[in-house]
């Protein structure tokens, strides 16, 4: 039975997307979206509000550029500096990973950039990487057919935690900015540090709200037996006992849910119960107002899983977070941009909402946030950042503060990125990129990872991975 209440026509042109856990045996809703491409809700605004919002961006913009200081926006002219970037990031107890050493490329040369075009001589050039102080060495080899990347010659050797390493490296390559035509033939010689954080790990279980621990309470009950339960015990007891006794679903005692704790939940207060690794939830697409661990408001499909990090405190930068998820299973057609796109009355773009491959970045926060509680022992993850179902591992990566001014001033965002930690504050970010490499450019790093899987059911408004990757080969055209 299709509980969902859309009223949208079905052609046989368009794919039917359904929940992929049919064979769960508790009541499931499915959706239906259509195939061709539509406007991304997201971007509409009306006309009045567009032309002034243009207006005003070209007079701030304008008014910038008249001033002097460290905000002045006017392009740099003329030539800039040859120099190699490097990119490497050494993770503990893995091998050592390719080293990147790369030579800017001009955006209006006509030509493009050859990732094959050599322009270092590997016979008259020495790149290594050695333990600190006085210890292994580890030589580092080009690719063929790949200019810029180099590869370790030992390949049996693993990074070690706490372990100071020094990159060495003497290159003789061709700077000239009409290269590959051009030759400006010149011997770099790149050096730097990192440090391996000595220790990282996630805790064994995550903290989950009671949302996720079972399918009824996923996408909320509903008001009316909400209402009664919260006052009258009786009913509560009979509504707790008949969501332990749903066929294909744990119980809640199960989930160490007591019938306090669902009394709570009926109150709008968060609940939260421990998960362990490889264990099952449900994504929550309940829209009802609650309270988070904080006690500030929010919505039930906000809010988050925290997980516990034990952190080397002397050498922790920030952490970077990634989602790895099964791309044979469905994308979950999450309740904010549903909201949009019912509120604009349009159809899911099913080509945007293709992605590529089966790793989701997530977040990549620093140290430090002045307004999360708990924070960085505690990750608070919102269930909103989930994006699949099936096996989802999350891999994170605790890096040495080095590789986190560097990403500051890369994106020079101005404030600390606060995407899933709950918000972000005003500190301000590195107005100049940081880089630790001498006579380059780039970052040298290192880093502790560690992972934790579930798996993620969905009891409504999913898509299968398949379906979109069909429309997006549909959509390049023949």
């Amino acid at each position: 039975m299709n509980t969902n209440s859309e009223a949208r026509p079905r052609s046989a042109a368009r794919p039917r997307f359904a929940d992929l856990d049919e064979d769960e045996n508790f009541q499931t809703q499915e959706v239906i979206m259509n195939a061709p491409r539509k406007i991304n809700p997201h971007t509409l605004v009306s006309a009045a509000a567009g032309a002034a919002a243009a207006v005003f961006a070209v007079l701030f913009v304008l008014s910038l550029t008249a001033c002097n200081g460290p905000w002045n926006m006017q392009p740099e002219t003329g030539p800039q500096p040859a120099k190699l970037w490097v990119s490497m990031l050494l993770v503990a107890d893995r091998p050592m990973d390719t080293l990147w050493i790369e030579r800017p490329t001009s955006l209006y040369n006509g030509r493009g950039r050859d990732s094959s075009a050599v322009f270092v001589d590997s016979s008259a050039s020495d790149i290594t990487v050695a333990e600190s102080p006085a210890g292994t060495r580890i030589r580092f080899l080009p690719v063929p057919g790949r200019a810029a990347a180099w590869v370790p010659e030992d390949t049996a050797y693993r990074v070690k935690r706490g372990m100071e390493y020094v990159l060495a490296a003497t290159v003789r390559w061709n700077a000239s900015g009409d290269f590959p035509s051009g030759s400006d033939i010149r011997t770099e010689t790149l050096a730097a540090k990192a440090r391996v954080p000595a220790s990282y790990s996630l805790d064994s279980t995550v903290q989950v709200p009671v949302e996720a621990l079972h399918p009824s309470l996923s996408t909320g009950l509903p008001e009316a037996v909400a209402a009664r339960a919260r006052a009258d015990a009786a009913y509560r007891k009979s509504v707790y006992d008949s969501l332990s006794a749903l066929p294909g679903a744990r119980s809640l005692a199960d989930r160490q849910v007591t019938e306090a704790d669902f009394a709570e939940y009926l109150d709008g207060k968060a609940v939260f119960r421990p998960l362990h690794r490889e264990d099952t939830l449900y994504y929550i697409f309940d829209a009802a107002k609650t309270t988070d661990y904080t006690g500030s408001p929010t919505h039930r499909y906000s809010l988050p899983w925290l997980f516990r990090e034990r952190i080397d405190k002397a050498d922790f930068g920030g952490v970077i977070l990634s989602e790895h998820f099964d791309s044979t299973r469905a994308r979950i057609y999450d309740p904010i941009q549903k909201g949009f796109d019912d509120a604009f009355q349009s159809d899911l773009d099913s080509v945007q909402f293709y992605q590529h491959g089966s790793v989701r970045p997530m977040i990549t926060a620093g140290s430090y946030f002045s307004d999360i509680k708990g924070y960085p022992d505690t990750l608070r993850l919102t269930n909103l950042l989930w994006g699949y179902t099936g096996r989802n591992v999350l891999y994170a990566y605790s890096v040495d503060p080095l590789y986190y001014e560097y990403y500051k001033g890369l994106i020079q965002s101005g404030t600390e990125s606060g995407s899933g930690l709950g918000g972000s504050s005003s500190r301000p970010q590195n107005i100049l990129r940081y880089s630790n490499v001498k006579n380059g450019d780039g970052y040298f790093s290192a880093a502790i990872v560690d992972s934790f899987a579930v798996n993620i059911r969905a009891v409504r408004d999913t898509i299968p991975v398949s379906a979109l990757r069909d429309a997006w080969i549909r959509d390049q055209g023949p």
